[in-house]
């Protein structure tokens, strides 16, 4: 009977395991479309075998879309052909979300950087109370608008 539940249990989580990466796997090739579908003229791109070029023109032949691509630098310029399907990666969509981080992280630092100087203070002030303490009573150091002003106590005799 244990088995059987056990045996079960498996089973049912490998067809969970096979609905959420299907479920994920239609997510991103529709999300995948609908970036192919917004490419301008213009657009830098990745194909799916790594190419780095700019989409100078697009045409649709025998049904399929394919863009002409622009790749290379100085004198070794190419241009070539792919299906729409082979465009992997859209240079600049992911810019905004990039930008959101790079923030996120500089206000990190400089909490990180404040929260230090707060401890550096705090340490400073402990310090500065500390050698109030040991200093003898007959001379004390007070500070007065930046001023710093010994004062003496003068012990009546």
């Amino acid at each position: 009977m244990a088995s059987y539940a056990l045996l079960i249990i498996l089973i049912v989580l490998v067809v969970a395991l096979f609905i959420t990466s299907y479920v994920r796997k239609k997510k991103y090739n529709s999300e995948l479309g609908q970036m192919r579908e917004e490419l301008k003229i213009g657009d830098k791109v990745m194909t799916d075998t790594g190419v780095v070029g700019e989409v100078v023109d697009s045409y649709i032949e025998d049904e399929y879309k394919y863009f002409v691509l622009k790749s290379g630098r100085g004198s070794n310029v190419g241009y070539f052909a792919v299906h729409a399907n082979a465009i992997y990666y859209v240079f600049g969509k992911e810019e905004p979300k990039k930008q959101n981080m790079a923030n996120v992280k500089k206000e990190k630092k400089a909490e990180k950087t404040s929260e230090t100087n707060l401890a550096d203070n705090k340490q400073e002030t402990t310090e500065q109370l500390a050698e109030t303490e040991t200093k003898p009573a007959t001379e004390q150091e007070t500070k007065l608008d930046g001023e710093v002003i010994n004062t003496k106590s003068k012990k009546k005799k």
